[in-house]
């Protein structure tokens, strides 16, 4: 029998990616969003329903005759103030949770993110879901919070599953690497600063929701929490060279010292956050990102990967090519 889901967020970059697979694997599907989105992404004849995490009664109708929930709905920039990644990722999710339970639904699937785990040192690199949580940022202390609510509903009967996607990449991206490819496009040779050893975290769009779609029919997914990231171990100098060549550009290396790139990268971050509070304006490179550039951190798929999930992109060479194509067909590029 066909399984009924509702898609939370369902207009935006990865869910409306995970509409498509659940209809191609034979799902029934609604989708809910905020009324004001876009509902370019999502195919016509997809039942939308609109509604706001804040607002309980709007998640109701949502709701009715539903059997799973894919909870992708969040909150996500780290120049969102703390009230607003509050009031949705977390108290959203408790409205979310408590209309699911009265409404009989049998599991929840919520999107997590890596930031849980927070700052790391060098006798930590490789991060399982049994590592502690401990943010460093509010997005990510917002995201550890969700979590909590979710174990909660799970304890008190409510069956669900966590996902934490690396950094997405894909067709339909506008912010995160897809920004990364657009700012590149548009020098005329891309420098590759050759002292850039961390490791750069990325995983296919079709690669997350098919992980999403393999846990919510696993009955041993339930009260579980996987890492998804692809097996890639590129430093960000190697990625750089492989966006480069996926654009079409040349490169030139160069040496920086850590500290010059640091500071450099600490005054875009402040300048970028002052002009995000201008309406419409995302900030170019956020503050918090900045202590990425001095941490590794190899967080294990190991989990999903005992379960017998596969990687269609393992390796991103294929797929950033791929995107770069799909972002300039969409004319982003």
């Amino acid at each position: 029998m066909m399984k009924k889901a509702l898609v939370t967020g369902a207009c935006g970059f990865i869910a409306s990616h995970l509409v498509d697979h659940l209809l191609d694997e034979g799902w029934q599907v609604r989708a809910t969003d905020l009324p004001s989105a876009s509902r370019g992404w999502l195919p016509p004849d997809v039942p939308f329903v609109p509604s706001d995490l804040t607002s309980p009664e709007t998640l109701v109708p949502a709701l009715k005759g539903m059997e799973v929930v894919f909870h992708a709905a969040a909150v996500s920039s780290l120049s969102a103030p703390w009230e607003r990644l509050y009031r949705v990722n977390v108290l959203g999710t408790e409205n979310l949770l408590l209309a699911a339970r009265k409404a009989g639904v049998g599991r929840v699937v919520s999107w997590s993110s890596y930031a849980v785990y927070g700052r790391f040192d060098r006798r930590h690199l490789l991060i399982d879901e049994t590592h502690p949580v401990r943010p460093k940022d509010p997005c990510g202390r917002s995201k550890a919070m969700q979590d909590a609510v979710v174990w909660r509903y799970h304890e008190e009967g409510l069956p669900a599953t966590i996902v934490r996607p690396s950094a997405a990449y894909g067709p339909r991206a506008r912010h995160g690497m897809s920004d990364l490819f657009r700012r590149l496009d548009l020098l005329p040779v891309v420098p590759i600063p050759r002292n850039l050893t961390n490791r750069v975290l990325s995983i296919h769009v079709k690669d997350v929701v098919r992980a999403a779609s393999f846990v919510a029919q696993q009955d041993a997914c339930e009260g579980e929490e996987y890492n998804l990231t692809d097996d890639s171990l590129y430093s960000t100098s190697t990625f750089l060279s492989l966006v480069a060549s996926a654009l079409g550009k040349k490169t030139v290396p160069v040496l920086i010292p850590r500290f010059l790139i640091r500071a450099s990268a600490w005054t875009v971050a402040f300048v970028s956050l002052a002009m995000s509070r201008l309406p419409n304006v995302r900030p170019l490179l956020e503050n918090d990102s900045v202590c990425d550039l001095a941490h590794d951190f190899f967080p294990s798929n190991q989990k999903i990967r005992s379960l017998g999930f596969s990687f269609r992109y393992p390796d991103p060479k294929q797929g950033i090519a791929e995107t770069v194509q799909a972002l300039r067909t969409e004319g982003f590029l």
